[in-house]
């Protein structure tokens, strides 16, 4: 009788078989994960344009403005801001009067009560994630 070296087929069944339980574990644990990355970069751009909100009420005594021509400047990088889910550059829309379904990322949507305040709203892959007023 001669023996050969290697795996038998029941041996690399059963390790193909335990690689697809560990992926299958593994897989959406990462893409949540990732998720949960991107939406917490939407959170610090929100809160980003937040302070930039702020930055400009301290700067004209009390008075908050949607105008993008006084807001922008004032935002780190040149007022451009990275989509975390599809990684596209764009401007976050200040004085948008509605929010649109399916929006997700930095869709920043702020809306001035002057003199009053503000909110700040962020959307994440699936829903709402954060929204900010003045006051908060």
């Amino acid at each position: 009788m001669t023996r050969s070296d290697g795996f038998t087929l029941i041996e690399l069944m059963i390790v193909i078989v335990i690689i697809g339980i560990l992926s299958s574990i593994a897989i959406p644990n990462f893409i949540r994960m990732r998720d949960n990355a991107k939406e917490a970069k939407v959170k610090g751009y929100v809160h980003t344009v937040q302070l930039v909100a702020e930055d400009h009420a301290v700067r004209n005594d009390g008075h908050y403005s949607d105008a993008a021509a006084d807001l922008q400047p004032l935002l780190p990088g040149g007022a451009l801001l990275e989509n975390a889910f599809t990684q596209a550059i764009t401007e976050p829309q200040f004085g948008a009067a509605a929010v649109t379904t399916g929006q997700v990322g930095i869709m920043v949507l702020m809306q001035a009560m002057d003199p009053v305040g503000y909110t700040v709203t962020g959307f994440g892959k699936d829903n709402l994630i954060l929204t900010i007023q003045s006051g908060d």
